[in-house]
């Protein structure tokens, strides 16, 4: 099921599934990857972990594990919504096939003039410390001519502007370790541009497809994956019983 929200500037469209953000529109023009034979998703969050986590075992049982998490698939419950915000949550209850400690995930959609704010909260509901990365991977449509420009010179080998063209992502995703910049632009080629605040997170990556990529992503994260177990990752939290993650996305439309 999808969710509308509207400010008369801005409109965006949720989805059940994962909280995912579907669609955001300003004057007519879309903003979000529409999915595709490219990448299937559009803007998914990355939670309990980030990237590849190879499978593992606790308590005497196994998990798959996989990638980025299992949160994008999952349905989620509304539990307000109307005008211009909305808010979602799912619950991980002990004994899940895909994860063996039991949180909750609360994702709120705000609109506010030409931005939306998507905050997100991980409680952490069991007996015991839970192994935790979160990140935000929003796909935003990239017209031929587009690029991304940062704050700061934080990109390898641009600096502070990279043009997308073909081939820009031919050996995946850009890293960026601790960057300076706070924030982040998808410039386009119409004219149009997304800005996105980084600077709740430690981490970014930029990816997009190999060859010529209609879309690109700017990614917040706040660890990176390894071959270590759900604890060993980097950037990973052990997020005490009763505790939880607040992360934040911002993105303003022009």
């Amino acid at each position: 099921m999808d969710f509308e929200i509207g400010n008369g500037v801005l409109t965006a469209r949720v989805a059940s599934r994962g909280a995912e953000l579907k669609s955001l529109r300003f004057n007519g023009a879309e903003y979000i990857w529409q999915a595709g034979p490219e990448w299937g998703w559009s803007a998914p969050v990355c939670c309990p972990w980030c990237g590849l986590l190879r499978p593992f075992e606790r308590a005497g049982r196994s998990y798959a594990g996989g990638r980025h998490g299992f949160a994008r698939e999952r349905e989620h419950t509304l539990t307000a919504g109307g005008g211009d915000s909305l808010d979602l949550a799912l619950e991980v209850l002990p004994g899940d096939g895909d994860w063996p400690w039991p949180f909750a995930l609360l994702a709120s959609y705000r609109l506010d003039a030409n931005r939306l704010e998507l905050s997100y909260r991980v409680l952490n509901t069991g007996e015991e410390a839970m192994p935790l990365q979160f990140g935000f991977h929003p796909g935003f449509i990239a017209p031929p001519g587009s690029a991304i420009r940062a704050e700061r010179p934080d990109i390898p080998g641009f600096g502070s502007y990279m043009p997308i063209t073909e081939g820009s992502f031919d050996n995946d995703s850009i890293d960026l370790a601790a960057p300076a910049s706070n924030w982040m632009r998808l410039e386009r080629g119409d004219g149009r541009a997304v800005e996105v605040d980084t600077s709740d997170c430690a981490h970014v990556l930029l990816w997009g497809t190999p060859g010529s990529t209609p879309f690109a992503c700017i990614e917040p994260w706040t660890g990176y994956p390894s071959d270590g177990g759900p604890f060993e990752r980097p950037g990973a939290l052990a997020l005490a019983p009763g505790r939880e993650l607040r992360r934040r996305l911002l993105l303003s439309i022009s």
